[in-house]
C-alpha cells in the first residue's frame, strides 16, 4: 500500500504515487515545450522582465512564456540539498512562518514550490503591468480630449472652409 500506482494526467502512463508529481512536471514541461507562445516584438522594460523573451531564429519570434516556467530556455537545475522550506500556512507568509523541515528529496508534497511561487508572483507583476498600461492609455486619451475641447479656434473652424480673396476671407 506504500507505492500505489497513479495514472499521469498528461501522458496516461502509470507511475508510483511517490514519483507522480515529478513525473507530471516533466510531462508538462515536454508538452509545454511543444506549445509555441511567441511574439515578433521584444519586451522593452527597464526592470527584469517576468517573460522569457528568448529569440527563436527559426520562427523569428520572442518567447512569451513566464521566465520561471519556460521549459525551453530556463534549464536551471533544482537544488535537492537542504530542507524543503515550504511555508505550511500559505495564507500568512512571513519570516516567522513555520516551514516544512523534510529534506527536499524526501518531500513529495511540496515539489517545486519555489518555482510555482515565483511564477505566481511574476503573473501578478504581469497583470499589474497590464493594468498600468491601460491606465496610461486612458490618461493619454483624456489629456488629448482635454487639450482639444476648449480650443475656440477649432470649434469655430470645425466643418468650415475658408476662402481667401485678396486679403479678405469669407466663411461658408
Amino acid at each position: 500500500a506504500d507505492n500505489e500506482e497513479v495514472d499521469c494526467v498528461i501522458c496516461g502512463m502509470a507511475c508510483t504515487d511517490k514519483n507522480a508529481v515529478r513525473h507530471m512536471e516533466r510531462c508538462y514541461n515536454k508538452s509545454e515545450a511543444k506549445l509555441g507562445l511567441g511574439s515578433t516584438v521584444k519586451c522593452h522594460v527597464t526592470w527584469e522582465s517576468p517573460v522569457c523573451d528568448a529569440y527563436d531564429r527559426q520562427q523569428g519570434t520572442y518567447c512569451k512564456k513566464l521566465r520561471v516556467l519556460c521549459p525551453d530556455h530556463n534549464k536551471e537545475k533544482e537544488e535537492h540539498d537542504g530542507i524543503c522550506g515550504c511555508p505550511l500556512d500559505l495564507s500568512n507568509i512571513s519570516e516567522t512562518s513555520t516551514v516544512c523541515h523534510k529534506a527536499k528529496r524526501a518531500c513529495n508534497k511540496h515539489t517545486s514550490w519555489e518555482k510555482l511561487r515565483l511564477a505566481e508572483i511574476d503573473m501578478e507583476r504581469v497583470l499589474q503591468d497590464l493594468k498600468l498600461e491601460d491606465s496610461f492609455e486612458e490618461m493619454r486619451k483624456v489629456k488629448y480630449r482635454m487639450a482639444y475641447r476648449t480650443n475656440l479656434l477649432q470649434i469655430l473652424l470645425n466643418g468650415t472652409i475658408c476662402h481667401g480673396n485678396q486679403g479678405q476671407s469669407s466663411v461658408t
